[in-house]
């Protein structure tokens, strides 16, 4: 049979990662609901949780108070990033037997491009069945897979897989699969989005993909012209590698909107420690720094800052990223978003790095923290900055 090669984009995703990694380590906690977050009478939020407790309503970001209320007899558990980071370099260690073309998108989820493999391993479906079952073997995890020809529909696909699934979206049936689906299920879709749609008769991605250009412009702006396209199967979009990126970020959305600053703050500061990592692991430094923050009336700002130098430490990128979400103020109501990106990058392997107190583009004291952390396990130590938010 010939290998169908414009099946080229696997989408991969731990289930329930942070609860399955507990589930495995301890036989005790299988097939009870556990959440991971840290204490539930503290301020933090669910970092994930098993899908015993996802049948109570428990959603990864919800309060660990509202968690607690809606499925109190589930076991709550601290973060424990040293094991989740193990596991997560073992399983990235199987993607790259496969391809060098990875894309992190986080701890647990990637893109992989097996453009190059298939004439290697067989087709991506074969891939993907490979790497499940490496992935179950050697780390004692399931991981749920999607392929397609672009980046949305491979995700797509692993979403309505889930969980244990390995589903693919071939070309021909791109448009059947997504006409009936809700409006929700394009990426960057979210409450107020749908609202504005259902006001203008759209509920399924079949009654998108079918409305004028024009009138999707009118009230949606250019996101409008982009879910337009994503209803039509296209994402142009290419997987980017950490050899090719020019810029990377995090973001999370909420499921109800914040106007908790202490919270705001707090993501900033683990995306800050989550891009310096990878900036530092990848031998990249960024100049611009830029956050991102969507309101409950969806209306989205970006602010950036170039820096004087370029740098790949957590800490500035932490405190650029207060001083642009304080210069917003806060008089525009309620978030629904909040992202961090890094772009301007080079590479700075090879470049002469400066003393410790003069705008350095990596501390000492974080080169010897990350050294430490990539021997011992993620969050071995960690930053003093960083401890208010790490669970104990």
């Amino acid at each position: 049979m010939a290998i169908q090669t414009d099946l080229n984009i696997i989408h991969c995703d731990l289930d329930a990662f942070y609860a399955a990694v507990e589930q495995r380590d301890n036989p005790s906690l299988r097939g009870r609901p556990v959440i991971v977050g840290g204490r539930p009478d503290s301020r933090g939020v669910v970092a994930t949780c098993s899908y015993e407790a996802r049948v109570y309503g428990v959603k990864s970001a919800m309060p660990l108070a509202e968690a607690r209320r809606l499925c109190p007899e589930a076991v709550f558990l601290p973060v424990d990033m040293k094991r989740y980071g193990e596991a997560s370099r073992q399983v990235f260690e199987i993607f790259s037997r496969f391809t060098p073309d990875i894309e992190p998108l986080s701890i647990d989820e990637a893109f992989l491009d097996v453009t190059g493999s298939l004439c290697i391993f067989g087709s991506a479906e074969k891939i993907a069945w490979d790497i499940k079952k490496a992935v179950l073997n050697e780390a004692g995890l399931i991981i749920s897979t999607g392929i397609s020809y672009n980046k949305f529909l491979a995700k797509l696909a692993t979403d309505l897989g889930k969980p244990d699934g390995m589903k693919i979206i071939r070309r021909e049936e791109a448009t059947h699969v997504l006409s009936l689906l809700p409006v929700s299920r394009l990426w960057g879709v979210g409450t107020k989005t749908q609202q504005i749609l259902k006001r203008m008769g759209i509920e399924t991605i079949g009654d998108l993909a079918v409305t004028p250009p024009d009138i999707l412009e009118k009230h949606l702006g250019q996101a409008g012209m982009f879910f337009r396209e994503l209803a039509h199967g296209i994402d142009n979009r290419k997987v980017e590698t950490d050899r090719e990126v020019k810029s990377m970020g995090r973001e999370i959305t909420f499921d109800e909107d914040i106007d908790d600053r202490h919270q705001l703050e707090a993501c900033l500061l683990q995306f800050s420690y989550l891009l310096g990592r990878r900036l530092r692991r990848t031998k990249l430094e960024a100049r611009t720094v830029t956050i991102k923050v969507r309101y409950h009336d969806f209306k989205t700002v970006n602010r950036s800052k170039t820096l004087d130098g370029y740098t790949a430490s957590s800490t500035v990128l932490y405190e650029t990223a207060l001083f642009l979400l304080r210069k917003l103020g806060q008089g525009r109501g309620r978030i629904r978003l909040i992202g961090l990106s890094v772009s301007n990058l080079r590479s700075f392997e090879g470049l002469e790095q400066f003393s410790l107190f003069k705008n350095e583009s990596v501390s000492r004291s974080e080169e010897l923290l990350d050294q430490i952390n990539d021997r011992f396990g993620e969050d071995t130590i960690i930053t003093a900055n960083l401890l208010p938010y790490r669970e104990k």
